[in-house]
């Protein structure tokens, strides 16, 4: 492929993702990538367009643009529903022509994984599934109107409030049915696609290669059931199989026995966490895991009684365990540093 080609489907696709990402100066922004006049571009938005990739509208003196999107709606029945069945049937002959093969991958784990939580966890009678294409991504919502998974995780572990659920779903390795399930799929899916995310009920939680670390949020719209969104571009770079090795120990040939966690999942409505129930809260499980990445990213201070729990009191009740705090402030390091075992290997 020459270097003019390849300038050629460089800019096709730049206009694209900023076309989805609803840049009001696109041309502008464009033109200063490129270093190209202002009429090539739009000689390149109407070749978009002549093919069918985008959506030319007037508003007022100006042109509004949008990527054209394919969707397909599936209903199904969960009694005896296969989630294998229904890729194979279903969703893999819409995309497998579209994408390369890590995409193809990548969006095989992750709806097969969604959608056999949604058949065995939810209690729903029926589940819909939504396929969504445009040019620069693919995107799968599938919806119940089931228990709702953040209010099962709670009754399950018998929480206070199910928004300390959403920080188990982040820490992964938790099931409701350990008999039958490994509690790794959501959490292995919201590594893997650019953007997931949950709504339940009042509560949102987003996550993705894309969005950085896992973030809770409230919504009064509520959402009676578990709808799940997950999107990936097609030209995503992805690897499964070094996804899954982020999350091995060094010291481990294989396995999930390494974790990331956003503390700040920890803390709800604006309190700090100074106490010893809130590290325990946030250590529940660790001992599952030989490495624990504690994440203090946004997390302003911590008291003294929460950071010796969880760095010494811990510690000294779990050896084999070892916590690596990152993206402390000044003020977190400093009480981190306080309580951490002399012979602590950070």
């Amino acid at each position: 492929m020459s270097l003019a080609v390849d300038k050629r489907q460089g800019i096709l696709e730049y206009l694209l993702k900023e076309i989805k990402k609803n840049n009001t100066s696109l041309v502008l922004a464009t033109s200063q990538q490129f270093k190209i006049s202002k009429q090539s571009i739009y000689r390149y938005i109407s070749h978009l367009a002549e093919n069918g990739q985008i959506l030319v509208t007037k508003n007022g003196r100006y042109n509004s643009y949008k990527l054209v999107r394919k969707q397909k709606i599936f209903d199904y029945k969960t009694k005896g529903l296969q989630e294998d069945i229904v890729w194979a049937n279903d969703i893999l002959p819409v995309i497998k022509d579209s994408i390369p093969k890590n995409v193809l991958n990548a969006c095989n784990y992750g709806f097969t994984e969604i959608l056999n939580n949604t058949i065995d966890h939810s209690g729903a009678k029926e589940v819909q599934v939504v396929l969504t294409i445009d040019p620069v991504s693919i995107e799968f919502a599938i919806l119940d109107a089931g228990v709702g998974i953040f209010n099962k995780i709670q009754k399950s572990l018998g929480l206070d409030n199910p928004k300390q659920s959403i920080l188990e779903l982040a820490k992964g390795k938790f099931t409701t049915d350990p008999d039958n399930h490994s509690g790794e799929g959501i959490f292995f899916t919201s590594r893997i696609f650019d953007s997931f995310y949950i709504h339940s009920d009042e509560l949102q939680f987003l996550s993705g290669r894309n969005n950085g670390p896992d973030y809770l949020f409230e919504d009064k719209k509520s959402f009676e059931g578990t709808c799940v969104m997950m999107e990936i571009n097609k030209d995503s770079d992805v690897n499964t199989q070094k996804v899954f090795d982020e999350f091995t120990a060094i010291d481990d040939d294989y396995g999930f026995t390494k974790t990331h966690i956003p503390v700040r999942l920890a803390e709800h409505e604006g309190e700090l966490l100074v106490s010893r129930s809130q590290a325990k809260r946030l250590a529940h499980r660790f001992e599952h895991f030989k490495e624990v990445v504690l994440d203090f990213k946004d997390v302003t201070e911590i008291g003294q009684a929460f950071a010796d729990e969880l760095f010494r009191v811990f510690n000294a009740a779990h050896p084999e365990v070892k916590l690596y705090p990152i993206n402390m402030s000044k003020e977190v390091q400093k009480m981190v540093f306080r309580v951490l075992p002399s012979n602590y290997a950070n």
